[in-house]
């Protein structure tokens, strides 16, 4: 036999290897928690996609009723043609500010799903970290008018 090996059953092997995948506990809600926040998120993609594709379309649509109108009188009419595709390019910059918008908002949702919440953090109690912080404020005013008081020079020896 060769030198002092490590022999390993192939059960303890398979009880090393579930032990890894086993969740304890306090895995599940932080689970449930990402799979909700996965949701909301794909919720919001959704909506998102859907609204931008409205106004692609809208887009088209505008672009063809341009195109008609210029051509309506059978006669090319150069004042009637850049009324319309300014008509059509002010369209099609509300379009692009909407997309804009509505993509930061989706940006902003989606930081606020994915923010940790404050009984995780263990910040349970809002009003007593608030009360902390004025505590804390009241004591730093409480030292600054101290100071204050004292003369700021050197007493003559």
């Amino acid at each position: 036999m060769a030198k002092d090996e490590p022999r390993t059953d192939i059960t303890d092997l398979a009880r090393q290897t579930q032990a890894l995948f086993n969740l304890s506990g306090a895995a599940a809600p932080r689970l449930t928690q990402v799979m909700k926040v996965q949701e909301g998120m794909l919720e919001q993609a959704e909506t998102f996609t859907r609204h931008w594709i409205e106004r692609r379309q809208e887009a088209i649509e505008t672009a063809l009723e341009a195109l008609n109108s210029m051509n309506s009188k059978g006669k090319p009419d150069p004042v009637a043609a850049m009324q319309a595709i300014a008509d059509w390019q002010r369209g099609s910059f509300e379009r692009l500010t909407a997309d804009y918008q509505e993509w930061m908002t989706l940006c902003m949702q989606a930081t606020q799903l994915a923010a940790t919440p404050q009984s995780e953090t263990g910040q349970d109690d809002p009003a007593s970290s608030s009360t902390d912080q004025g505590k804390a404020t009241a004591k730093s005013k409480g030292r600054a008018a101290s100071s204050r008081s004292k003369p700021d020079h050197a007493k003559p020896v």
